[in-house]
């Protein structure tokens, strides 16, 4: 039982780390590549068969093609890019059922908050003094007119899937 339980822990701790992946490649390159959404995705049976619990991973599946459905919506008004609604759905079969709702509202949430941040007039000062530091990078994004959407999804995942799964790892 040991060696499942270490399975599930690094199919758990991977999922976590390629959130964070995502978030340094949007911060990056403004783009979140398929493979890491990918990597998330098919994650998610290794979990399933590690985790020794029972889970509803068809119940799963329905949610996070509900989550890629609806993220359309945004997508094809260009709000938001192809590669967070992606991230979103692979993240949201983490989630399931249980958490779906939870990690939606979370993520945005955060990624509203995000907004707000870049439209006010504060962040002209935030960017200045990150540029002080050596944080160019940083500054940039935050004076761009797009928004890393995969730093609010990643937060979600990790405020809200990521610890249920910890805690259910023994």
């Amino acid at each position: 039982m040991h060696a499942v339980a270490s399975l599930d822990f690094l199919a758990v701790s991977l999922f976590l780390g390629l959130l964070a992946l995502a978030v340094v490649t949007d911060l990056d390159a403004m783009r979140i590549p398929n493979r890491i959404c990918l990597a998330i995705a098919a994650l998610y049976p290794v979990h399933v068969l590690a985790g020794g619990v029972a889970i509803d991973w068809p119940a799963a599946v329905v949610v996070a093609g509900a989550v890629f459905a609806f993220g359309l919506i945004p997508f094809c008004l260009g709000l938001m890019g192809g590669g967070d609604v992606k991230l979103m759905a692979a993240a949201a079969l983490w989630a399931g059922p249980a958490a779906a709702l939870e990690f939606v509202l979370v993520t945005t949430f955060l990624g509203g908050l995000m907004a707000m941040v870049m439209m006010s007039p504060y962040r002209f000062a935030v960017a200045l003094a990150l540029a002080r530091i050596g944080r160019d990078d940083i500054g940039t994004v935050l004076m761009g007119r797009v928004i890393p959407y995969a730093v609010a999804i990643a937060a979600g995942g990790w405020l809200t899937i990521g610890p249920p799964l910890l805690r259910g790892i023994g």
